[in-house]
């Protein structure tokens, strides 16, 4: 067995979470695993929150395998603050004048709560402005500078298009930077240097936690909690 996780490890496929149970084949006195889905981390990227589900056998000594390409329950999307905004020149002063520009009635508590949710609405409209469409950004800068480089090899290179290229070239980075923090933020990678660039491999750990964090299924005693609205119920229950 050992042998055979080499082999997957060698070959860069992914060996899905088994769900439902822990082997594919049994004849009630030995149970193994023997059948398994394997997927490239390429046709992973396309989906999201795979898993494989074993299903209930009816005379055979395998059980049915099924693959899930999704079906994760939506849930509400909670303000956060990002570290890329702390990158932008002048974020300290937006927040300063959003903040003293908000003005409101009432009780200190009552005012308090008011303006921050009145900031936490300001830095949701502000990001999407400013960081909303940062692909295309990146698009149409890296068409500029295969355009400019063009140029410079044809010799057709005027100072102002040297100039223009600097601009060009130290905005993509800047660019770049603000997404490798976003991505880092979001995984946790803590470890990783500044300049590293592995977007793939963010979007990799990204499904990756999604799986694993995900909970398919509760057991409170003999009772089987699979429906997830159920299932969020119970966990709430459960830490009150």
């Amino acid at each position: 067995m050992a042998t055979f996780s080499d082999f997957i490890f060698e070959v860069n496929l992914i060996d899905l979470p088994l769900v439902g149970g822990d082997y594919s084949w049994s004849n009630g006195r030995s149970s193994s695993r023997l059948d398994r889905f394997l997927v490239s981390p390429s046709w992973e990227a396309h989906f999201s929150g795979l898993t494989q589900k074993v299903l209930p056998r009816l005379c055979s000594n395998n059980f049915p395998i099924m693959l899930d390409c999704g079906g994760f329950a939506s849930t509400r999307s909670y303000f956060k603050f990002e570290n890329i905004w702390l990158k932008v020149e002048g974020f300290g002063e937006k927040v300063r004048y959003w903040w003293n520009s908000n003005n409101f009635l009432g009780t200190p508590s009552f005012v308090l709560v008011t303006k921050l949710k009145s900031l936490t609405l300001d830095l949701m409209r502000w990001n999407k402005e400013e960081f909303g469409l940062l692909d295309i950004k990146m698009k149409r800068l890296k068409e500029e500078l295969q355009t400019l480089e063009e140029k410079e090899v044809q010799g057709l290179f005027l100072e102002e298009e040297r100039t223009r290229k600097l601009w060009v070239v130290s905005d993509l980075e800047n660019l770049a930077l603000m997404e490798e923090i976003s991505w880092r933020q979001k995984l946790r990678v803590l470890w990783l240097k500044e300049g590293d660039r592995c977007t793939k491999f963010f979007h990799e750990m990204a499904n990756t936690h999604k799986r694993y964090n995900a909970i398919e299924f509760l057991r409170d005693g003999d009772r089987l909690i699979k429906d997830q609205e159920d299932v969020k119920a119970h966990n709430v229950h459960y830490y009150e």
